[in-house]
């Protein structure tokens, strides 16, 4: 098999509900997605989680794009005939894990038959509680971003829900003088927290915390091993797009649980094509991981009812590109 053409497109839902986090606010979803034409004339497409800006990643939309065309230069014609030696093509890109990520979605479908399944839903409440709450009867964990009324709102949940996990994302945007909140967090029960602070404190100053997770430092496994041994971290969130795609997070996800670490499958308001993938990887988490219903950020997609709720359970099929919804890049 060969790579003759590497194609750029993009694709803007809009959210149905604008989406609040510390750092952005975002009323739309821009997406880079690539197209790999091989020598039998197939196109396989891979979905980029990065943003236009780099308010969450240092990699953004255009640098994804002008990191995999200098890649596909080196590429193009190699011939190469099992998943193991396209991980091999890919060597190029161990630093900027993004776009791995981006081209081994891609690649993971030429060699591997992508099945059906179902799994367990999380909801996520960004500052719209009230008209999510009609739909929380259905999820496996709650998932809140955090607001200044997280521990009326954690409160609530739990008494509520008492049996689900609830959970939240802080961003890494909190400091000293918020460790009462987190106190108060951990008295009602909080399963964990993702990235309180800036940077990770000794595991001593967090007995009396919920657990403490890791999101945007789970980057590799020497760091994440480190955050383990040296800090007390318990649970490690992770993110395909994070730590290189889809084949590393599954070496991952096998060495955390063999250490008797708590896993999270991470996503990032992904379209159709993606949120599959997030959805595969979830099956061998610890918690539902962040994967949501069709339609539930945005009303089109590129990829049509992907996760449609099933007896509280989300129902997978291989996805199918809508094409006629991609514009190329510009």
């Amino acid at each position: 098999m060969k790579l003759l053409e590497l194609h750029f497109y993009q694709f803007t839902p809009t959210f149905k509900h604008t989406i609040q986090t510390p750092k952005v606010t975002l009323k739309t979803r821009r997406t880079l997605f690539i197209g790999l034409i091989d020598d039998t004339g197939n196109e396989w497409f891979g979905e980029c989680n990065v943003f236009e800006t780099d308010w969450y990643y240092d990699e953004t939309i255009e640098t994804v794009k002008q990191t995999l065309s200098q890649w596909f230069e080196t590429i193009k014609g190699n011939v190469f005939m099992s998943f193991a030696e396209a991980q091999d093509l890919v060597g190029d890109l161990e630093s900027r894990p993004a776009a791995r990520a981006t081209v081994m979605m891609a690649l993971y479908q030429m060699f591997h038959e992508l099945p059906s399944f179902e799994v367990p839903m999380t909801i996520t409440v960004n500052g719209d509680i009230q008209r999510r709450l009609v739909r929380l009867d259905y999820a496996a964990r709650i998932k809140i971003k955090w607001n200044p009324h997280i521990v009326e709102q954690v409160k609530m949940l739990t008494a509520m829900y008492p049996d689900t996990p609830i959970t939240t994302d802080a961003n890494q945007m909190l400091c000293e003088q918020d460790l009462p909140l987190l106190r108060a967090l951990a008295r009602y029960q909080l399963t964990y927290i993702e990235e309180p602070f800036p940077t990770l404190i000794d595991y001593r100053c967090t007995k009396d915390l919920p657990p403490i997770a890791i999101d945007e430092q789970a980057t590799d496994e020497a760091t994440i091993m480190r955050a383990i041994q040296h800090y007390g971290v318990k649970v490690v969130i992770v993110k395909p797009f994070r730590v290189g795609g889809i084949d590393r997070a599954m070496t991952l996800i096998e060495l955390l649980r063999n250490q008797g670490v708590t896993v999270v499958v991470g996503g990032m308001y992904e379209c159709g094509l993606s949120r599959y993938f997030t959805a595969l990887l979830s099956r061998y988490g610890d918690y539902a991981g962040d994967v949501t219903p069709a339609n539930y950020y945005f009303e089109e997609d590129v990829v049509e009812q992907s996760g449609q709720l099933n007896q509280g359970k989300l129902y997978f099929e291989p996805p199918v590109i809508n094409q006629h919804l991609l514009t190329c890049y510009s």
